[in-house]
């Protein structure tokens, strides 16, 4: 199963509320140190609006994976729709950093293209957040 086959299944089966199949899927992946192949599925997640699904994905493989600049980026969508906007700009400009422009490959329809425009939005949005969070805790 190629990566693109692997975004669709997991996408499908996780809007039909099959979410143990796609854990399972996971799984698999899981057993032979895959990261890649983890990192990528959690795409599916991130493409049903599943961020915070996604963000545990994501944070078993950080630690390993984390260097790669399609899992930063990764990270940072979910982390921003998480409503930890402000955490996700370091993560933004981590993918930025490796090299990664163009999010066509991980980015549904609906999300900007542009690496650009994810940093404008997490710089915008992440103090906005922060100032929340706070008057939360109060």
């Amino acid at each position: 199963m190629d990566k693109k086959e692997l975004v669709n299944k997991i996408s499908y089966l996780v809007s039909k509320k099959n979410r143990d199949q796609a854990y399972s899927i996971i799984r698999k992946f899981e057993k032979n140190n895959n990261y890649e192949m983890i990192c990528v599925s959690a795409q599916g997640f991130i493409n049903v609006y599943h961020y915070r699904d996604a963000l545990k994905i994501l944070e078993k493989i950080k630690k390993e994976y984390s260097k790669n600049a399609e899992f930063c980026a990764r990270y940072a969508i979910a982390l921003f729709h998480s409503e930890k906007e402000d955490v996700s700009l370091q993560w933004f400009k981590k993918a930025k950093e490796k090299g990664l422009e163009d999010l066509s490959e991980i980015s549904n329809d609906f999300f900007s293209k542009s690496i650009d425009d994810w940093i404008k939005k997490a710089k915008f949005w992440g103090p906005i957040r922060v100032e929340e969070n706070s008057y939360k805790e109060d």
